[in-house]
């Protein structure tokens, strides 16, 4: 006791500088939750259909809304790949021609919402009208969908993408997803690519 009693200052300082400790360290796991929890995730589903003609998601399940700005699909052959926007829609009905909205898949998502880009086989043949001639359907073995956004709140340029592995042959043709989830582009060295390429295709000078 004689020992606690003469050393009262220094051991108050302890306990001030634990509880100190316990404190950076809670603050640090909330602010990090926190930070995860507002990073945008980006969803690219299939559904509503089989083969070809199923429907492509695009989902939110971030806590921001996103407007999505740039679909791209990335079809891979053998040897070579090609890049091709697939933004604007075409061969539209007359109700989706009297909608301007529905003649792009550019727009706003709010948190949980989805919205459909179209048939993934219209998406390929619209691809593949943008590829060199002698890219085929038969000699593509991947595609890639790649999503373009910009997050509400930090005005910042984030993605996603998710690859497909193009099996089957003429009526049987599928994509077979090869990842359970799409990746997300949110790295800043990758989202600078992101904002680098959007201003390619928009031919915005920096």
């Amino acid at each position: 006791m004689e020992w606690v009693t003469s050393h009262t200052d220094m051991l108050g300082l302890i306990v001030n500088a634990a509880m100190l400790v316990v404190w950076i360290v809670y603050l640090s796991i909330f602010l990090f939750s926190y930070l995860r929890q507002r990073r945008p995730c980006i969803l690219i589903t299939q559904g509503a259909g089989a083969g070809l003609s199923a429907k492509c998601f695009i989902s939110n399940l971030g806590l921001e809304p996103i407007y999505v700005l740039d679909v791209l699909l990335t079809l891979k052959t053998e040897d070579k790949q090609h890049l091709v926007n697939v933004t604007e829609r075409s061969q539209l009905t007359d109700r989706e021609q009297a909608n301007p909205k529905e003649a792009t898949n550019q727009g706003p998502l709010s948190t949980g919402d989805h919205e459909s880009i179209g048939e993934v086989g219209v998406l390929l043949e619209r691809a593949l009208s943008g590829a060199p001639e002698n890219v085929t359907i038969d000699r593509v073995r991947v595609v890639e969908v790649t999503v373009v956004a910009a997050t509400a709140a930090r005005g910042l340029l984030v993605g996603a993408r998710r690859s497909y592995e193009l099996v089957g042959e003429e009526d049987e043709r599928r994509l077979k997803p090869t990842t359970v989830m799409a990746e997300q582009i949110t790295g800043r060295r990758s989202r600078r690519s992101l904002r680098e390429d959007l201003q390619k295709r928009l031919e915005i000078a920096d």
